[in-house]
């Protein structure tokens, strides 16, 4: 068995520990563990991660939101409509 802490902002407890049997894929925890389509980005320690990773223990597995626009292409059009 392997600790690993779960990190969702959108919770109200942002971080959560488990425990579960090792040799779990991120793919196993999603599915079958904490009921999560596949289509979510997830990453360890701040690594974006491929849905094959296997957890080792004390791993900091983290979900991330969808980027809707670039961030560069949302400062230049807020800049191009503030007046000076």
């Amino acid at each position: 068995m392997i600790n690993i802490f779960l990190c969702d902002p959108k919770s109200k407890d942002p971080i959560k520990h488990i425990v579960v049997e090792q040799n779990t894929t991120i793919s196993t925890l999603l599915n079958k563990i904490l009921c999560i389509s596949d289509d979510v980005n997830v990453g360890i320690y701040g690594k974006l991660m491929d849905k094959s990773y296997t957890l080792q223990d004390n791993d900091r597995v983290e979900f991330y939101e969808k980027i809707l626009i670039d961030p560069k292409v949302g400062r230049k059009k807020r800049a191009k409509n503030e007046r000076y």
